[in-house]
């Protein structure tokens, strides 16, 4: 064996060494000025498969129409023959566990069912599917690779549910792909929401020498304050953020805001809010217990947007403390904790170093109204405040006041609803009002906008373009203008 292994090593020499003799005929990309691109997608439930590949193939998400009638009415039935609420309840926490039960993760945060998702090992226009993409990730990556060319975009997708730091390796093998298969030493990357603490896994673990400019788009690179509340039990349905999620969804159809708000005005939705209230205050504790926890409880990702301030809380509520968790788990969140504190000190490094970064947040949508701090300004998904690099925002709806100091006027967004000035890097950070989670429709002008922000030679900070200010509003069609 060892003898093969030494015949292996030596050809490997020597087949490396001769490459520098025919690089200059097979490398078609010598003279090419596009930096290759590494696009790190955020969540994706529809996209995961149980057996992929295989004559059992099906979709992770097991939810239907048929599905949940089915298990509403089991719930109801069960409550009126047991004439017990708490047999209602139960079977709904069971038809919840069901419905997400292929999300489930054993003690050590690996996952309890074989759960793959496509892979796209090669540069992403190789695929049919990534060249025709039109939205989110998709519509970026499509452009990305009209823009840059043959074999400059890679894209990441990843189980959101594992460890980073083993998506880590996923980032590192495209980054090595990209520089080997250009010529390039150095790549962009573009991580959009989760993909943001991926991105930072892959820097903590592998370093940033190979990166030339990183774009966190709409992403928790500085956690996320749903997965605080969620993690340790604030869960809290308000009827005016409700009220403010609906007329969201309903805005194009005028005669469901009408009625949305009529029902708003004659207090339909405190009566609502009543009713959820009694069921959290009784239920909650068991619902946590028999669903949210077995599903929920050991996704590694979800503990590391846990805010710092929130994290020992979080593993009271969920496990009864830290000395009733598998070791190991416990081990692989206090990592990513300490991943998300020192994510600071490790951007100033690279900044320090070269490395040149953007992020790019939303506000002006309401965020799901089911946790304590729904009312937070955002995108529909994630909240500004993370999002921003803790940047001070007003809750959805309001502004920061007509008292409000700012430390720079500058930095202030003009209807005085965000303040960059306490944001981590308010230089390199720029606020859209209006734009739904993760911009960058193929063909719009944020897709102009991603791809100026990937070229751009000049001094690179927020707002060094009069056509892409700091301060910018998007319309439905992802079209941005000024704000003035």
């Amino acid at each position: 064996m060892k003898k093969i292994i030494s015949l292996i090593l030596a050809f490997s020499l020597v087949f490396s060494l001769s490459i520098p003799a025919f690089a200059v005929e097979e490398n078609t990309f010598e003279d090419c000025d596009n930096v290759p691109v590494i696009v790190v997608r955020g969540m994706d439930f529809a996209g995961m498969y149980v057996d992929y590949g295989t004559e059992n193939e099906q979709s992770i998400l097991t939810i239907d129409a048929g599905t949940i009638i089915k298990g509403i009415l089991k719930a109801v039935a069960s409550g009126i023959i047991n004439f017990s609420l708490d047999s209602a309840v139960k079977e709904i926490a069971l038809l919840a566990k069901d419905i997400f039960k292929y999300f489930s993760m054993d003690e050590n945060g690996d996952s309890l069912y074989n759960v793959t998702m496509p892979a796209y090992p090669d540069s992403a226009d190789k695929y049919d599917d990534l060249r025709e993409g039109t939205a989110f990730e998709y519509g970026i990556v499509r452009t990305c690779i009209e823009e840059f060319g043959e074999g400059h975009t890679y894209y990441i997708n990843y189980d959101w549910r594992l460890d980073p730091f083993v998506v880590a390796d996923d980032i590192n093998a495209a980054v090595e792909a990209a520089i080997t298969n250009t010529g390039h030493s150095k790549v962009n990357i573009i991580c959009c929401s989760m993909g943001g603490q991926m991105t930072l896994a892959y820097l903590t673990k592998y370093g940033y020498e190979k990166i030339n400019r990183c774009l966190f788009l709409s992403s928790t690179f500085s956690g996320a304050q749903v997965a605080s509340d969620l993690l340790n039990g604030r869960v809290n349905i308000k009827a005016e953020n409700l009220y403010n999620f609906l007329m969201n969804t309903a805005k194009d159809n005028k005669a469901l805001s009408v009625l949305i708000d009529v029902l708003y005005k004659v207090k339909v939705f405190n009566l609502l809010t009543k009713l959820t209230d009694f069921i959290l205050g009784n239920y909650k504790d068991a619902v946590y217990r028999d669903a949210i926890i077995p599903v929920f409880g050991h996704m590694l990702p979800l503990w590391g947007l846990v805010q710092e301030e929130d994290y020992e809380s979080a593993i009271e509520y969920v496990f009864g403390g830290r000395e009733k968790v598998n070791p190991d788990f416990i081990e692989k969140i206090d990592k990513l904790q300490k991943m998300m504190k020192d994510k600071t000190a490790l951007l100033n490094e690279m900044i320090d170093n070269g490395v040149e970064i953007a992020i790019v947040a939303h506000y002006g949508i309401p965020v799901i109204p089911v946790y304590e701090n729904s009312d937070f300004n955002g995108d529909g998904i994630l909240e500004t405040y993370q999002m921003s690099g803790y940047a001070t925002v007003a809750p959805y709806g309001k502004t920061l006041g007509d008292d409000y100091v700012a430390a720079n006027p500058d930095l202030v967004s003009p209807d005085n609803t965000v303040d960059l000035s306490t944001a981590l890097y308010p230089e390199y950070t720029y606020i859209i009002r209006g734009a739904d989670h993760v911009g960058g429709s193929y063909g719009t002008d944020y897709s102009d906008f991603i791809v100026w922000l990937l070229t751009y030679d000049g001094e690179f900070y927020a707002g060094a373009s009069e056509e892409y200010p700091q301060f910018m509003i998007s319309d439905s069609s992802q079209s941005l203008s000024k704000f003035n």
